[in-house]
């Protein structure tokens, strides 16, 4: 998600909670275990039941953000920040997505220029390769923008990536050793082994640019395809390879999206050869369809303004709704919303976890930070803490 909070997703946001009701190179660790809280109930749709956990340790139950399932471990890593303007508080947590157990908790606050987003550099996005001992993270607005390398273990700091301008997505081409973060202009890659940059990649033409949600497919030792989006209109679909330790691009195809900002999140299908794009600002089409071999504008998906985290799962696509608090379940073959259901006040990361279950990372304190002031209006008092919810399919 961008740091940029427009006047107009303030305005919606709370308009929604009327209706809904020094440079630190070892992290301060909380190893002992912190058992999760019961969640609040919520109503459990056709098909499906919904569990959900406070998560967190102590009184530092708020400000979840994004998640990542460690394919070695199976355990949930999930970053927390708050407030969301001007942070205090950057963890990052190791959970144990079973009983949302937090094993591990490292403090990874520190102070950094940020360009006025306050006083410290904080973790926002998270991701987990499926080799070695570590988890990536980004920092959009920290030093200029920068990721970070953490070991899992220590939660020391393994590597820190600068000169990254709001650097966002992180993924990895695991065939070819190479990490992928989306910055302002496009890509930066580095190798996964010695972290070094070893190659960028631009947008092509003209227009403001803001990479941000980017997917990787058919990729192997040979190379990897990356469609990526930019937050305002830019959509691109690249392949990748590596020759003499440096990354090679070549561009697929190019598009111009409809809508001029929202567009944070993309997921690929390469089963039914789609590529789906959020558009956040949108007041009804909150989700965009394109051919994913060629580009082509398929469809748009009437999901509302506020449409965010994307997750395909068991043949359907779903849609979180981190403005209005719901969960869209779209056909991948008609492009119907089929089902809506919610699981609290601002769903803000959809994770696939086990076959037939999916969690949902819920960011409802955010609420509270919102600057009503503008409508007049107070938001509703919320129980303390974030949540997880663990949506099971039956």
């Amino acid at each position: 998600m961008s740091i940029h909070f427009t006047k107009a997703r303030a305005s919606a946001l709370a308009v929604t909670a009327l209706f809904s009701l020094g440079v630190i190179t070892a992290p301060t660790a909380n190893a002992a275990p912190s058992p999760a809280r019961p969640g609040p109930a919520v109503p459990q749709p056709a098909g499906y039941s919904i569990k959900g956990y406070s998560v967190g340790v102590g009184n530092e139950r708020g400000g979840n953000y994004r998640g990542a399932i460690d394919a070695q471990t199976g355990d949930l890593w999930m970053t927390q920040v708050e407030p969301m303007s001007g942070a205090t508080r950057s963890n990052i947590l190791r959970i144990d997505p079973n009983t949302m157990t937090v094993k591990k908790r490292f403090n990874v606050i520190e102070p950094a220029n940020t360009g006025g987003h306050g006083k410290y550099g904080v973790q926002y996005e998270i991701n987990v390769p499926k080799t070695g001992n570590v988890v990536w993270t980004t920092a959009a607005a920290a030093n200029g923008g920068e990721a970070n390398v953490w070991d899992k273990t220590t939660g020391k700091r393994v590597a820190r990536l600068t000169n990254l301008p709001h650097a966002h997505w992180v993924q990895f081409a695991e065939g070819l050793r190479v990490a992928i973060v989306s910055v302002t202009n496009g890509l930066a890659f580095f190798d996964m082994d010695t972290y070094a940059r070893i190659g960028e990649w631009a947008f092509p033409g003209a227009g403001k640019k803001l990479g941000a949600g980017l997917a990787v497919t058919n990729a192997d030792a040979n190379g990897a395809t990356i469609s990526v989006t930019s937050y305002y209109r830019d959509l691109s679909q690249l392949r990748i390879t590596r020759s003499g330790g440096k990354v090679q691009t070549k561009l697929k195809w190019n598009t111009r999206q409809a809508q001029a900002e929202g567009h944070g999140n993309v997921v690929a299908d390469t089963r039914t050869n789609r590529l789906y794009v959020n558009n956040l600002m949108t007041p009804a089409a909150g989700l965009s369809v394109y051919n994913l071999t060629t580009g082509k504008h398929i469809a748009d998906v009437n999901t509302g303004i506020g449409s965010n985290s994307l997750l395909i799962f068991q043949g359907k696509l779903y849609v979180a709704n981190y403005f209005l608090g719901f969960i869209s379940v779209v056909d991948q073959k008609t492009f119907a919303v089929q089902q809506v259901m919610t699981t609290g006040l601002l769903p803000n990361h959809l994770l696939a976890w086990k076959k037939n279950t999916f969690l949902v990372i819920d960011k409802a304190s955010a609420i509270s930070e919102l600057p009503t002031g503008m409508l007049k209006i107070k938001t509703p008092p919320l129980s303390s803490g974030d949540y997880v919810f663990k949506v099971t399919k039956h």
